[in-house]
């Protein structure tokens, strides 16, 4: 059983490199040169950084001032990623109450529809011997006793016969008004955990929402950190170097910079790509008779979807998806799309870890979850069986798996039901 549980937090998340890489990619020549934007109003000019040099106190106070902003950025970045760390764990908390909430309903409405159905049963059974009972005599059996004179013999053991078959029917009727109480005690609580439903869907709806624009924060605080970062560190090495920089030499080396971060980023996103590749030319799943293939190469079903009872947490709940190992390790293992769609969520998911969901229209979305890095981002379209991130064990989980969920609407469904496991 694969189940969910760690102590560490994942890394910051890595499709804020995209958003790294796009502000590194649009620093104009103008912010280049201090012309400060709207939102940085307060970040130094390179006119600034001139007059300082004039005397050593306003130096020291620009270099102080330089450093409090650099640590601000540091700061503000940090705080954004923890806010979306914790609105993630939120979501993740509100969408499992609502899981297993849509459970326990779907159970509560399959027992109340077997308890009637036992009713209507006892009640058939019932009908059936009363109708053999009158067949056999049963409405008359007192005249036939005294036509019968000394010949009773028969009719006396017609009556022990019938006494017999009175007695069962009753039970019988007995059983379908238990039956039947037990339907309407189940119906209600159905009734009330239908009724819970739509205020837990729109609470896990609205922590979606929140963690979404915590993690769009992030991402911007990220970037501002790197763009802005590039300059004010140019400005510190002309502040404190011993000889004046000219602005085109402070020009080229905010330039270099901005080029360096760009390779290392453009490396890292090199160095995904083939391993993507890699994987994907090693042999990705074959698609089902459906068309949706298993997001896992020879893999094999660890834990089922249902209800558990979670070793870490200590309570009953629904286990949400279906859990997947491979032979050999897991770990690192490339983790495909099931089918094609549109990425809606990629990044730090509470207990899911590093997750990845996508939307394939009509509602249908699938989810895969503790995965070690991500190979997609939020708003990517995707093929079939196109790698999407790499196996681990983040998040709450015991060892390297796959977590695979499948939802209608937001609601969770067998995965059996679409891929052939």
């Amino acid at each position: 059983m694969q189940t969910r549980t760690t102590t560490e937090r994942p890394h910051p998340l890595s499709r804020f490199f995209a958003g790294l890489a796009l502000a590194a990619g649009i620093v104009a020549v103008d912010v280049l040169r201090g012309v400060e934007p709207a939102s940085a109003a307060d970040y130094p000019s390179w006119e600034d950084v001139i007059a300082a040099r004039a005397s050593e106190s306003t130096k020291q106070a620009e270099v102080q001032r330089i450093q409090g902003l650099i640590a601000q950025l540091e700061s503000e970045a940090q705080a954004a990623q923890e806010l979306a760390m914790q609105k993630a764990d939120e979501y993740s908390l509100a969408q499992e109450a609502y899981d297993t909430a849509v459970y326990r309903a779907d159970e509560l409405a399959r027992q109340t529809d077997e308890a009637r159905m036992r009713a209507e049963e006892s009640n058939k059974q019932a009908g059936m011997l009363i109708t053999q009972f009158t067949r056999a005599g049963g409405a008359d059996l007192t005249l036939n006793l005294i036509v019968a004179g000394e010949a009773t013999d028969d009719l006396l053991y017609q009556l022990g016969a019938m006494s017999q078959l009175t007695q069962k029917t009753g039970a019988l009727y007995e059983q379908a008004t238990q039956d039947r109480n037990t339907a309407d005690a189940l119906g209600a609580q159905a009734l009330v955990a239908e009724a819970e439903l739509e205020g837990l869907k729109l609470a896990a709806a609205a922590a979606l929402e929140q963690a979404n624009q915590a993690q769009e924060q992030a991402e911007a605080a990220l970037a501002e950190q790197s763009a802005q970062g590039i300059v004010l560190e140019q400005q510190l090495a002309a502040l404190t170097s011993a000889t004046a920089k000219t602005v085109a030499e402070y020009e080229v080396g905010v330039e270099e910079r901005r080029k360096a971060e760009e390779a290392r980023l453009a490396a890292e996103a090199a160095a995904r790509a083939a391993a993507a590749a890699e994987a994907a030319a090693s042999g990705r799943p074959g698609p089902s008779a459906s068309g949706w293939s298993s997001p896992l190469a020879n893999h094999v079903v660890s834990d089922e979807f249902g209800q558990r009872f979670h070793p870490i947490a200590l309570v009953w709940r629904l286990h949400a998806g279906i859990d997947l190992v491979a032979g050999g390790g897991t770990c690192g293992k490339p983790v495909y799309s099931a089918a094609a769609g549109t990425v809606t969520q990629a990044g730090y998911n509470g207990g899911l870890g590093y997750s990845v969901t996508i939307s394939h229209g009509g509602g249908l979305t699938t989810v895969y979850g503790h995965n070690s890095s991500l190979n997609v981002g939020r708003g990517q379209a995707v093929g079939g069986g196109e790698v999407i991130a790499f196996a681990g064990t983040t998040g709450t989980s015991t060892g390297c798996h796959v977590h695979f969920e499948t939802r209608v609407d937001g609601s969770p469904e067998n995965p059996r039901n679409y891929v052939a496991f």
